[in-house]
C-alpha cells in the first residue's frame, strides 16, 4: 500500500514539473512575453474546444468568430438607456444601438465601430465595452452595426460608419448630444474603419472630429510583413492564412487594398487629421502597423499617443475575464476622451 502511494506521489510531482514546464513554454514568444495566466487559460481552451476552420462556410467561421469574441468578457454592468435603432440612409438601413448616460443634455458622442475581422462582430459582441465606455466617459455612445463583407465587400463598412457620423452630427440636439464634441473609437477591424473614417471625414469637410481612439488597428491590409506578423501569426493570435482570407473577401481586389481608405498606413497625407490615442497589444501580429501608424501621424504633426500593453495578446480589451488589462485599457481610453471633450 505504501508502495502504491509513493508511486502515485511520484507521477503526480512529474506531472505538476511537466505542467509547470509546458505552460511556462507556452508563454514564449520571438519578441515579447505572454502572461502566464492567459496562456494557460488559452491552451486550456483550445484543448477542451478543438476547432478548426478551414473548410468552414463564412456563416460558420462568422459564428465562431462572435462566440470566441465574448468567451472571456466580464458580465456586462447594469446600464440605464439602451436603444436599438435603424438609421435609414440613402436607401441603406444601418442598426445602431445607442448608450445614453444618466446626465444632462449636450453630450459629447462617440461612433464606436466593433471588431471582427470586417466578416463578424456585432452590437451584441461588444455591447459589454460600449457600456462601461459610455458610463465611465459620460457620453453618447453609438454602436455601429455596418455592413459585414463578402455580402457587402468594401467600402460598404466604412460607408456606413461616415454615414452614422454624418447623422449623430445632424442629429445631435434630438440625442441630447454635441455636435462639436464627437470621437471616433473602433476595435481591430473597426480601429482600421475609425481611421479610415477620419480620413474620409477630413477630405469632405467634415463633420468635425475631436479625436479618434483605435485599438489595435488593422493599418495595412495590402501587405502583412512587419515584424510583428512574423512573430506572433499563428501561435497565440490570428494565422496568417485567416487573415489573407479575411481580407480578400473585404477586398477582393488585391490593388484596391493599396486604398488609403482600406489601408491608413499607406496614405500620403497624413495632415489635419484628428488627435489620436492608439492602443496595441505586445504580443499581436498587428502591432506594428498600429505603432507605425501613431509614428506617421507624429511626423505629420498630429498630437498622438501611443501605448503598449504588454503581456496580451490582440482582443484583450475584451477579455476581463483573465486579464486586469482589460479594464485597464479601458480606463485609459475614458480618460483620454475626457480630457479631449473638454478642449
Amino acid at each position: 500500500m505504501k508502495k502504491t502511494i509513493k508511486i502515485i506521489s511520484v507521477i503526480i510531482f512529474i506531472l505538476i514539473i511537466s505542467g509547470f514546464f509546458i505552460v511556462k513554454n507556452l508563454n514564449k514568444a520571438s519578441d515579447g512575453k505572454l502572461n502566464l495566466y492567459i496562456s494557460a487559460n488559452l491552451k486550456l481552451d483550445k484543448i477542451l474546444n478543438p476547432k478548426s476552420l478551414n473548410g468552414k462556410s463564412i456563416k460558420e467561421i462568422r459564428e465562431y468568430l462572435n462566440t470566441q469574441s465574448t468567451r472571456w468578457s466580464n458580465k456586462p454592468i447594469p446600464f440605464f438607456n439602451i436603444k436599438n435603432i435603424t438609421i435609414e440612409i440613402n436607401s441603406e438601413k444601418i442598426p445602431v444601438r445607442i448608450y445614453t448616460p444618466k446626465s444632462e443634455s449636450s453630450l459629447p458622442i462617440v461612433i464606436y465601430s466593433h471588431g471582427g475581422f470586417w466578416i463578424a462582430g456585432n452590437l451584441d459582441t461588444h455591447d459589454s465595452i460600449c457600456r462601461k465606455l459610455s458610463q465611465n466617459t459620460n457620453a453618447i455612445v453609438i454602436s455601429v452595426d455596418y455592413r459585414l463583407a463578402p455580402e457587402n465587400p468594401f467600402p460598404a463598412a466604412l460607408t456606413d460608419v461616415y454615414n452614422v457620423l454624418k447623422w449623430a452630427y445632424e442629429n445631435s440636439e434630438t440625442l441630447d448630444g454635441d455636435r462639436n464634441h464627437i470621437a471616433i473609437v473602433g476595435d481591430s477591424a473597426g480601429g482600421n474603419l475609425s481611421a479610415a473614417v477620419s480620413s474620409m471625414s477630413r477630405d469632405n469637410n467634415g463633420p468635425s472630429i475631436d479625436c479618434q481612439v483605435l485599438i489595435y488597428p488593422s493599418t495595412n491590409i495590402f501587405e502583412l510583413n512587419s515584424k510583428s506578423w512574423s512573430y506572433f501569426a499563428s501561435r497565440f493570435n490570428i494565422s496568417k492564412e485567416d487573415m489573407e482570407k479575411y481580407i480578400s473577401v473585404y477586398v477582393p481586389k488585391k490593388e484596391d487594398r493599396k486604398d488609403p481608405y482600406a489601408s491608413p498606413l499607406l496614405a500620403e497625407d497624413f495632415s489635419k487629421l484628428p488627435d489620436t490615442l492608439i492602443i496595441t497589444a505586445e504580443i499581436d501580429p498587428l502591432r506594428d502597423e498600429g505603432e507605425t501608424y501613431g509614428e506617421k501621424l507624429k511626423k505629420a504633426g498630429i498630437q498622438a499617443e501611443v501605448t503598449r500593453y504588454n503581456g496580451v495578446i490582440h482582443g484583450f480589451i475584451g477579455m476581463g475575464k483573465i486579464t486586469n488589462k482589460a479594464d485597464k485599457a479601458l480606463t485609459q481610453i475614458c480618460l483620454y476622451l475626457q480630457k479631449e471633450f473638454k478642449k
